[in-house]
C-alpha cells in the first residue's frame, strides 16, 4: 500500500449531488409558496361582513349571479334583527 491511497486521518470531502440541491432548493420555494397563500387565505376570510348592513350589502351586490344565496342572506339579517 502506499502513502497517496491511504485517507487515515484524513478528512473526507462529501459534496450534495446536483440534483438534490436542486429538489431541495426547489422544495423550499414550493413551501414558502404554500406558506404565503395560506396566510393571503387566513386573512381573506377575517375581512368577510361583520355588520348586518355589511351583510345587506353583500346580498345587494350578489343578487344578479346568486339570487338564492342573497335571499339567504337578506333573511339570516332580518332573523338576527327579530331576536
Amino acid at each position: 500500500m502506499t502513502a497517496a491511497s491511504m485517507t487515515f486521518g484524513r478528512a473526507t470531502r462529501t459534496t450534495i449531488p446536483r440534483g438534490s440541491r436542486f429538489f431541495a432548493n426547489g422544495a423550499a420555494v414550493l413551501i414558502g409558496l404554500l406558506r404565503k397563500m395560506d396566510t393571503w387565505q387566513l386573512k381573506k376570510a377575517q375581512s368577510g361582513p361583520q355588520t348586518a348592513e355589511e351583510v345587506l350589502s353583500w346580498a345587494r351586490s350578489i343578487e344578479a349571479t346568486d339570487p338564492g344565496f342573497a335571499a339567504d342572506l337578506r333573511a339570516a339579517v332580518y332573523r338576527s334583527q327579530q331576536s
